[in-house]
């Protein structure tokens, strides 16, 4: 399993694939109050993914745990229910908190099947989002990414100079400041921001608001000054992009 993670938009939330399609179930079932572990243990569940297994050549051989009698399911054993997150090749599970990339992740092939438990409009999206993602979709990401590194190398670069022609040393922390005034304009905390965890278009703001940076602190403009235009800026962005949603 690719250890990069591509995020996608649904609904102005990431949802993160990996460069392979596999899924980050444990991140978007929270959203829609469920865990992955509960679907892994339904029989039908089970009866997909020994069929998929099948078609793919992958050795399935699911654990089984007691449960109290239940009503006979098809492709399962009534006093038992499976224990599905132990099946390597179709289910892996990362240690770590969710938001580091921690959880259970799904196979390409069962991400859709695991969406449609969830959400039926969801599972449409993901469908499309793999297909996308499986054929090149991800380079988007990739570029979007370069880009916004390439924006923060122009904006300590126009930094240093506007220091230098001040008769001071540029520091690290006055790029660590501005790197955060960035990410305060943008989503109001004035902190950290891991860019690997971000969507394609949250890049293309980023990259968009160093830019507008870099040519204000060219023009000699002082940090308050600075950090008014680029709220102002980053609203008109946003509102663009909401105008555009809505046609």
């Amino acid at each position: 399993m690719s250890a990069r993670i591509v995020p996608f938009d649904y609904e102005s939330q990431p949802v993160r694939f990996n460069g392979d399609g596999w899924l980050h179930a444990t991140e978007i079932a929270a959203r829609f109050g469920r865990e992955p572990r509960d679907w892994l243990r339904l029989h039908e569940t089970e009866g997909y993914m020994r069929a998929l297994a099948s078609h793919l050549g992958i050795p399935f051989e699911p654990n089984f745990s007691a449960r109290k009698a239940s009503q006979k399911v098809t492709g399962g054993k009534s006093d038992s229910r499976p224990e599905l997150s132990s099946c390597a090749g179709l289910v892996a599970v990362k240690r770590g908190a969710p938001a580091t990339g921690g959880g259970t992740w799904l196979h390409p092939k069962l991400a859709v099947a695991f969406a449609r438990w969830l959400n039926v409009d969801f599972a449409v999206w993901c469908d499309l989002r793999i297909e996308d993602l499986l054929h090149g979709g991800g380079q988007n990401w990739n570029s979007a990414r370069r880009e916004a590194s390439l924006g923060y190398r122009g904006l300590c670069d126009a930094l240093a100079l506007n220091c230098e022609a001040q008769g001071k040393t540029p520091q690290r922390h006055h790029f660590i400041n501005e790197a955060r005034l960035i990410n305060e304009v943008i989503t109001g905390t004035f902190a950290g921001r891991d860019r690997d965890r971000l969507t394609a278009h949250e890049l293309e703001i980023v990259t968009l608001v160093e830019l507008r940076d870099s040519v204000l602190i060219g023009q000699g403009l002082a940090y308050g000054d600075r950090k008014t235009n680029l709220l102002q800026y980053v609203q008109q962005l946003l509102g663009k992009r909401i105008g555009s949603d809505a046609a």
